[in-house]
C-alpha cells in the first residue's frame, strides 16, 4: 500500500484492534498463537492478545506530541478494557478518547469520532490491517488518510517532524472533558444541553503574556478560524489593535485559552478572529462577535460555524484564569532542547518538573525543511544581526530561509541550554567573502563553491532548470567560501560566542565516533569528522561547557539504525538518562526524571 498519511497533518489517529493494535483476535481466543514472542509481541499473564509494546510506546509519543487517540474496533467493549488492565497497560488505555467497540459497520463509526471530536477528516489517520474496512471508511470518510500496520513503524520514525509538545497532555485533558460532555448531552435537546452546562467566559486582553499559546492556537486552528490570516508579525499586530483571548469554563471543567481576536478600530474589521475547535457548538464564537457589536468580518475558505446564530446562554464574567500547569514558584527553572532528532527522541523517555522549551528541525508553512537554526553558526548570527540584514541574507538566494532565524535560544530565562552537534558534522555551510555571514546548504561533504560537484547537485533536476540553477551556483560561488568538513575553527568561534552571551549553563552533546557500515548520503566517514571536531570542541570548551557523549552508549552496530546520527531505542533511552543526571546535578535539584510508566520491557 502507498504512503497515504501525513504525520504532520494529524491531529487523530484512529486504531483497529486485533491484527494491528495487538496481534492475535481478541473474540477467538483459540486462534491465538501464543507461542509467537519477540520483543514487539510479549504475551502478559491473563492475556489472550500478544500487546505490540512499540506501538504502545508510540501512542504515549504521540500524546506527548498532541495528537490524540480513539479506537474503532469489532469487538466487545468491556472485553477490551479488561485485556488492558490484566495486561498491565491500563495507563495506556486512559490515552484513548471516543472508543468505539462493538460489532457494527466501521465506516459510520469513524465518521462519528471525528464528528464528536470536532475535527475534520483530512486531519485524521485510520490504521486497519483489513482493506475492505479501509475502503469503507474511505467511503464514508473521503478526505480521511489511512495506514497498513505494517506502515506504522515508519509513520513513528517520523513523528519528529511534528514540531510540538504538550508534555502535561493537556489536549488529552480537554478531550476527555468532551467525552463527558458527549455522554450528557445524549438524553437532551442541544440547547438544552447547553443552558444546563453553565458556560461562562473571560475576554482578556494581556496577550503578550501567553503570546505562546496564542501562536499555536493561530497555527493549529482551521475549522473555526474565520480569517485564516497566519500571522508571521503577531506581536506587532496585538499592539497595533484591540486584542484579547478568551478563557471558557463549564461545569465539565476549563477550556484553558480557547479563542482569540484582534480587531481594527479605525476599520472596524477584524484582523483575526478564531477559535479552538475544543469548543465548536458552545457558542462562543457567536458570542463574542455579539459581544464585538458584529465588525467586518472577511471570512476566508469555510468554517463550521454559522457567526450570527445567538447565543444567549453564555455568561461573561471577569474571574476566570488560564488554568495551564506551571512550574511552582519553588521550581520557576527553564531548559532549552535544541538540535536535530537526538534529542527530540530522548526528550519522550523524560518527565519535567519545570519548564521545557524545544527547537527542532521542522517543516514550515512553504514545505520548506527548516534545519539550520540548529546550526552553532546560526545561533550565533541570529543574535549578531540586525532584522535588516537578515532580510537581506533571505533574499539573494534559496537559501537561508526566514524560519531559520526564529529562535529564543539567547532568552536570560534559561537556566541550562542543552545544545546537540549532531548538524554541524554533516551539514554543508558556507561563509559570506563580503560581510561574514553564513549560509547552509546540502552536506559537508559536497562543497557548492567546487565546479566538480556541480553535475552531482544538479543531475537531479530535471532539464529545463539546469540553466538557472547553474547561474545561481556560479553568483554563490563567486560570493560564499566553504567552512570546511567539518567546519572546525568555525564551531569553535560560535561556541565561545554562545557561552559568553547566555545566562544559563550549556550542556553539548557530542556525536559518536565509533564506525558503522550504516550510511545515508552525506554521512560517510561520519566517526572521523565528529572525532576531528570533538576534540577541538573538549580542548576548548573545557570548564565552559559539560559535554555529553553519545560513543558512551554505543555497544554494537545494532544501536545505530540507518546511519552513524539515527540511534536505536535503547541508546535515546540512555542519552535520556544521562540528560537527567546532568540537568539535576547542574540545577542542583531534581528537576528532570525517566518517566515512570515507561515499558520495562523495553531494554534500557
Amino acid at each position: 500500500m502507498k504512503k497515504d498519511y501525513d504525520i504532520t497533518k494529524a491531529k487523530l489517529i484512529i486504531w483497529d484492534l486485533d491484527d494491528t493494535l495487538w496481534q492475535g483476535i481478541l473474540s477467538e481466543p483459540e486462534s491465538l498463537k501464543v507461542n509467537d514472542v519477540s520483543d514487539n509481541k510479549t504475551p502478559k499473564s491473563g492475556c489472550r492478545v500478544n500487546f505490540n509494546l512499540q506501538n504502545l510506546k508510540f501512542i504515549q509519543e504521540l500524546t506527548t506530541k498532541g495528537i490524540m487517540n480513539s479506537i474503532c474496533s469489532k469487538n466487545n467493549f468491556e472485553n477490551v478494557k479488561e485485556e488492558f488492565i490484566n495486561g498491565g497497560f491500563q495507563n495506556f488505555w486512559e490515552f484513548f478518547v471516543f472508543p468505539s467497540i462493538d460489532w457494527t459497520p466501521k465506516g459510520i463509526r469513524v465518521k462519528n469520532i471525528i464528528r464528536n471530536m470536532n475535527l475534520r477528516e483530512e486531519n485524521v489517520i485510520f490504521i486497519d490491517d483489513n482493506i475492505s474496512n479501509i475502503n469503507e471508511v474511505k467511503f464514508y470518510c473521503p478526505q480521511i488518510m489511512t495506514a497498513l500496520p505494517e506502515q506504522i513503524k515508519k509513520m513513528s520514525e517520523e513523528l519528529y517532524l511534528v514540531n510540538d509538545y504538550d508534555f502535561e497532555h493537556t489536549r488529552l485533558k480537554q478531550y476527555k472533558l468532551l467525552e463527558q460532555k458527549a455522554e450528557a448531552r445524549e438524553n437532551s435537546s442541544n440547547e438544552d444541553f447547553l443552558r444546563s452546562s453553565g458556560i461562562k467566559i473571560s475576554i482578556k486582553k494581556d496577550c503578550l503574556e501567553n503570546i505562546e499559546r496564542i501562536k499555536k492556537l493561530i497555527s493549529r486552528t482551521n475549522q473555526l478560524n474565520f480569517t485564516k490570516f497566519r500571522d508571521e508579525n503577531i506581536e506587532n499586530t496585538i499592539k497595533n489593535t484591540e486584542s484579547a483571548y478568551i478563557i471558557a469554563e463549564d461545569k465539565f471543567g476549563n477550556y484553558g485559552i480557547c479563542g482569540f481576536y484582534s480587531l481594527d478600530k479605525k476599520e472596524n474589521k477584524l484582523v483575526h478572529f478564531l477559535f479552538s475547535c475544543r469548543i465548536m457548538n458552545m457558542g462562543i464564537e457567536q458570542f463574542v462577535y455579539s459581544y464585538l457589536n458584529k465588525p467586518e468580518l472577511e471570512i476566508r475558505g469555510e468554517v463550521a460555524s454559522d457567526i450570527n446564530i445567538p447565543a444567549d446562554w453564555i455568561t461573561l464574567v471577569d474571574n476566570l484564569e488560564v488554568r495551564q500547569v506551571l512550574p511552582k514558584p519553588e521550581n520557576n527553572i527553564n531548559i532549552l532542547f535544541k538540535g536535530p532528532c537526538d534529542l527530540y527522541s530522548a526528550l519522550s523517555y523524560i518527565d519535567a518538573e519545570c519548564n521545557i522549551d524545544t527547537e527542532f528541525p521542522y517543516w514550515n508553512k512553504q514545505l520548506v525543511y527548516i534545519l539550520a537554526h540548529t546550526h552553532t553558526a546560526f545561533i550565533e548570527q541570529t543574535h549578531k544581526l540586525p532584522h535588516q540584514k537578515i532580510l537581506e541574507l533571505t533574499q539573494r538566494f534559496p537559501f537561508p530561509n526566514p524560519d531559520e532565524f526564529k529562535t529564543s535560544f539567547f532568552d536570560k530565562k534559561y537556566n541550562l541550554i542543552f545544545l546537540s552537534l549532531l548538524t554541524v558534522t554533516h551539514s554543508g555551510l558556507y561563509i559570506n567573502n563580503n560581510d561574514g555571514c553564513y549560509a547552509f546548504f546540502g552536506y559537508a561533504d559536497c562543497d557548492i563553491t567546487d565546479k566538480d560537484n556541480w553535475e552531482k547537485i544538479l543531475a537531479p533536476l530535471p532539464e529545463n532548470a539546469r540553466a538557472q540553477n547553474l547561474i545561481m551556483l556560479e553568483d554563490f560561488r563567486k560570493n560564499y567560501t566553504f567552512a570546511g568538513n567539518p567546519p572546525v575553527e568555525t564551531v569553535i568561534k560560535n561556541l565561545e560566542y554562545i557561552k559568553e552571551n547566555i545566562n544559563g549553563e550549556l550542556v553539548l552533546i557530542l556525536g559518536s565516533e565509533i564506525p558503522t557500515d550504516k550510511v545515508l548520503a552525506g554521512y560517510e566517514n561520519m566517526a572521523s569528522r565528529h572525532q576531528i571536531l570533538n576534540n577541538a570542541v573538549r580542548d576548548v570548551m573545557q570548564g565552559k561547557a559539560k559535554f555529553i557523549e553519545l560513543s558512551d552508549f554505543i555497544k554494537s552496530d545494532d544501536d545505530y539504525t540507518t546511519c552513524i546520527n539515527h540511534f536505536s531505542r535503547r541508546v535515546y533511552a540512555k542519552l535520556a538518562e544521562k540528560i537527567v543526571e546532568t540537568a539535576n546535578e547542574i540545577l542542583g535539584k531534581e528537576y528532570l526524571s525517566l518517566k515512570k510508566h515507561n515499558l520495562s520491557e523495553i531494554a534500557i
